[in-house]
């Protein structure tokens, strides 16, 4: 669909920015995708992962927006945007969010399913990712799933959802490795992001979002693939497996940290992002 102008969110409380900047809605197939903007520079835009939603760069902001123009937005299905969850059509949402904010050329970070959202963009649309940086990734497989998506509690997860049962649901989602936290002062902003997680993905339709692993190789852009030292072990072989494949790959491992890595150590994130970004601005 084509994309309107912003629209300025200016009213209720449950509208104020959660990373200090402008928040805009825009409209996208099933309703609005609510979009944060903050800093001046070059465009990066920010994808979230599963159950989490654009605070999970609260941390980012101070960093990379005296060199940036962030633009993070919650994805369909989370946080307060209105579209409803399918993750087939987040490629096309990212695109939405790119054209409105006008940026043609930006940086791409994603993390966990954000950095699937992320791929199945930059297999699309490569010409407009200046750089790709995938933090905790997921590996493509032919019908669209990851090595490790049978260790997760998904189907239990989805039953307690449909039974209205969400806070068991998330207290067992809490407790998986990969929401493990390795640094206590992380903990409060990931509570908050988990407790208003409603699971819509859980409780409507299933969609994939299908990447044929093949065209990672076409993919000429800068990436950088992060890694929490904690990692659980299918993303770190998921991590090993896109190194192989994309052919301009650099890589950071955070000492310390787990999946949730820009969470666990955030100066140390911070600073790899930023030194990678400088090298593929050269």
């Amino acid at each position: 669909m084509t994309t309107s102008l912003l629209r300025t969110s200016a009213g209720p409380a449950g509208d104020a920015p959660r990373l200090g900047g402008v928040v805009h809605h825009v409209p996208v197939e099933g309703g609005d995708l609510v979009v944060e903007t903050i800093g001046v520079g070059p465009p990066l835009i920010l994808l979230h992962g599963w159950t989490l939603d654009r605070r999970m760069w609260m941390p980012q902001v101070a960093a990379l927006a005296r060199h940036y123009r962030l633009i993070a937005y919650d994805r369909r299905g989370f946080g307060q945007s209105s579209a409803p969850p399918d993750l087939t059509r987040e490629p096309d949402d990212l695109h939405a969010v790119a054209t409105a904010c006008a940026a043609a050329r930006f940086t791409l970070v994603g993390m966990s399913q954000g950095a699937r959202v992320a791929l199945g963009f930059a297999a699309r649309w490569p010409a407009q990712v200046a750089a790709l940086v995938l933090q905790g990734s997921p590996f493509p497989a032919p019908q669209g799933e990851t090595a490790d998506e049978e260790a997760l509690p998904i189907a239990e997860m989805r039953r307690l959802a449909r039974a209205g049962r969400l806070d068991a649901m998330r207290a067992l989602w809490d407790a998986h490795p990969l929401m493990r936290l390795h640094r206590a002062a992380a903990a409060p902003l990931r509570t908050a992001m988990l407790a208003d997680y409603t699971a819509r993905d859980l409780t409507g339709p299933q969609t994939r979002l299908t990447i044929a692993p093949e065209t990672l190789r076409r993919m000429a852009m800068p990436a950088l693939i992060v890694t929490g030292e904690a990692e659980p072990p299918a993303r770190q072989s998921a991590a090993a497996l896109l190194a192989q494949r994309l052919p301009a790959v650099s890589r950071c491992t955070v000492a310390g940290a787990g999946h949730l890595a820009n969470l666990d150590d955030p100066a140390a994130y911070n600073a790899a992002l930023l030194a990678f970004l400088d090298q593929s601005e050269e």
